[in-house]
């Protein structure tokens, strides 16, 4: 058990290095020349980003789905099954009323982000206050500092016009304060990555910020939690060969979706990626935050 909190730590504290260590690099050199990550670059980084460390660490999912179901028979073919129909009812929506959608989505990544975050506290002790707080801030502060950006990638995924009011000065400091007092009383320490993710949220553009957090920090660490702690690599894999599989089925899956889509839509290849990252990550949120909430719940 020591041996492995050891691990934990040792990971965490890379995957901090990491962070930080990019999140300087971006906005040094955002501000220096803006033009290292033009608009083009920001899209190409995020398809190739998302595919090799963001989509993959959801095939975790089914270890999850192994220990909590793996008594059952044909668990697996259940498993999938309910998983994917899970994922295609919100892909209707999205059909149907893709503004709903949307919303709907930010409010699933505000408490799977939440979640994610006090995951060291037990499930049944995490304030909903303190998850709607610490989840909303890589949706919230993008919104308040960089509206116009976030407004054009939203009216990219959902093909309709959006309007959303500029934040006053005041709001944006109270929310600030907000944040400042839940990480007091949560312990600060545990949210020193913060302290790099904010100004990104302020400084960089949104598409950017949120591969910062999204790749570089959410993803690593539920990478770390799922190896070290929930022990969730299959017992029939390696480790590396475990990981270089589920990246490997994750960027193929891409490529193949992407092919199709630009083959057989009318769309630009920006509006392409948008939609294909933030329609299918919502997709995947859905049933990946109901299985691990059912998860931590029962842990």
């Amino acid at each position: 058990m020591q041996l492995e909190q050891s691990l934990i730590r040792k990971f965490e504290n890379y995957q901090l290095v990491v962070l930080v260590n990019l999140s300087i690099l971006c906005i040094v050199a955002f501000n220096i020349n803006p033009d290292i990550f033009n608009y083009y670059v920001q899209y190409y980084l995020l398809i190739f980003l998302v595919s090799v460390i963001g989509l993959p660490h959801g095939f975790f999912d089914y270890s999850i789905g192994k220990k909590m179901f793996g008594d059952h028979k044909s668990w697996v073919l259940k498993f999938s099954i309910g998983y994917v129909v899970i994922s295609l009812v919100y892909l209707s929506l999205w059909y149907i009323n893709p503004f709903l959608s949307l919303l709907i989505f930010l409010a699933l990544a505000i408490y799977h982000f939440g979640m994610e975050e006090l995951s060291h506290i037990n499930y049944k002790d995490m304030s909903i206050v303190d998850i709607i707080t610490i989840g909303s801030i890589p949706i919230i502060l993008p919104i308040m500092f960089h509206l116009d950006d976030v407004v054009f990638i939203f009216e990219q995924i959902v093909s309709l016009q959006v309007n959303l009011p500029e934040t006053h000065w005041l709001i944006k400091t109270l929310y600030l304060g907000v944040i400042s007092y839940v990480f007091y009383k949560l312990s600060y320490k545990k949210y020193l990555s913060y302290l790099v993710l904010i100004p990104s949220y302020i400084l960089l553009p949104p598409l950017l910020s949120f591969l910062l957090y999204f790749c570089f920090h959410h993803s690593l660490r539920h990478y770390i939690t799922s190896i070290y702690s929930d022990k969730l690599v299959p017992d029939s894999f390696t480790l590396k060969s475990f990981i270089t599989s589920i990246i490997f089925a994750s960027v193929c899956f891409t490529i193949m979706v992407v092919s199709i889509l630009i083959n057989f839509s009318t769309y630009a290849i920006d509006v392409i990626i948008a939609k294909y990252t933030f329609i299918l990550l919502a997709c995947l949120t859905l049933p990946h935050l109901i299985l691990n909430v059912y998860f931590e719940a029962k842990k």
